[in-house]
């Protein structure tokens, strides 16, 4: 089922609400599980960095490192990932670099922040009114190691990098995406092709069974109509096939869904896996095995892409 257009009403409150939570806004696409993207922030010539990125997992894992004086923030930061991300190994790193010490200038914020600690600053010996611009450089290096974002900068910095985190996981997820409705279309043809051989498969098992008869007659014994059912049974290949299809319809519904599919995807190419074994292992005739040989290939390649998505 397609999505009609947004109409302007639509789109403007799509884009006003993703400044609240990303979340309402790229919760459309299919997500791949890896990813990467950094975020900078430039303040009084230290630059901030965060670094963001996923990798596969089975369940949604966070590792977040911060500096020590940030150590605080890591709750906060935890609770966003684990509302905008389900799956996958999410990585968060933030650091900061500063230039040298001789490039560095004395801020308002530092003489603000100089103001504001006066008395402990006093403590260590430093006077403030009579303080040469030397000692002032001073003070400011023995604190170089504690710089501090403010929460709301922080909250930005961050925010953006797992929002590019996300988009490069949609992105990679869009491809995943066309190449799994590939993999679908080629699934159909597969056993649509299997669906056509089932005559000239249900014929050899006749031809079998005629032969068991003719045997058993040459020893003088009579066919026993349960055996006789049994053998033919364990060559109806009908069964699997209507299963299958069963399945692959649920993947396609999946695919088209705006959910995340990884884990049920997993599931259901471990179904269609089982029934194309019982395919080929029941199969007579040659062409079906084959046919089932390159089924599992496909199959195969579903289940590495439902190990890789949301």
């Amino acid at each position: 089922m397609r999505h009609q257009p947004f109409d302007l009403k639509t789109y403007v409150f799509i884009i006003y609400m993703s400044h609240f939570n990303f979340e309402c806004v790229w919760s459309f696409f299919m997500r791949s599980m890896t990813g990467f993207s950094e975020s900078t922030l430039l303040k009084d010539d230290i630059e901030f960095k965060c670094i963001s990125k996923s990798l596969n997992s089975r369940f949604l894992e966070i590792n977040i490192k911060l500096p020590g004086n940030l150590k605080s923030h890591e709750g906060w930061v935890r609770e966003y990932i684990q509302k905008n991300f389900t799956r996958g190994k999410i990585d968060v790193d933030i650091f900061f670099t500063a230039p040298p010490k001789e490039q560095l200038k004395i801020s308002d914020n530092f003489l603000k922040l100089v103001k504001e600690n006066e008395s402990i600053i006093k403590k260590h010996g430093f006077d403030i009114a009579a303080s040469t611009y030397s000692e002032l450089l001073k003070i400011r290096d023995s604190i170089q190691k504690d710089y501090v974002l403010k929460e709301s900068s922080l909250r930005d910095l961050i925010k953006r990098s797992l929002l590019r985190l996300k988009k490069t996981r949609e992105i990679e997820g869009k491809t995943t995406k066309i190449d799994l409705e590939r993999l679908v279309t080629s699934m159909r043809k597969s056993i649509k092709s299997i669906k056509k051989m089932e005559k000239s498969n249900s014929k050899q098992a006749h031809k079998k069974l005629n032969r068991f008869k003719v045997a058993l007659k040459a020893d003088q014994k009579e066919l026993n109509i349960s055996e006789a059912f049994a053998t033919l049974n364990k060559t109806d290949i009908n069964e699997e096939i209507v299963r299958f299809n069963s399945h692959l319809d649920l993947v396609a519904k999946l695919i088209r869904s705006n959910k995340t599919i990884g884990k049920k995807l997993d599931f259901y190419t471990q179904e269609m896996q089982r029934e194309t074994n019982t395919i080929s292992s029941k199969a007579l005739i040659a062409e079906i095995k084959n046919e089932s040989v390159e089924l599992k290939g496909l199959i195969e390649m579903v289940k590495e892409h439902a190990q890789n998505v949301e």
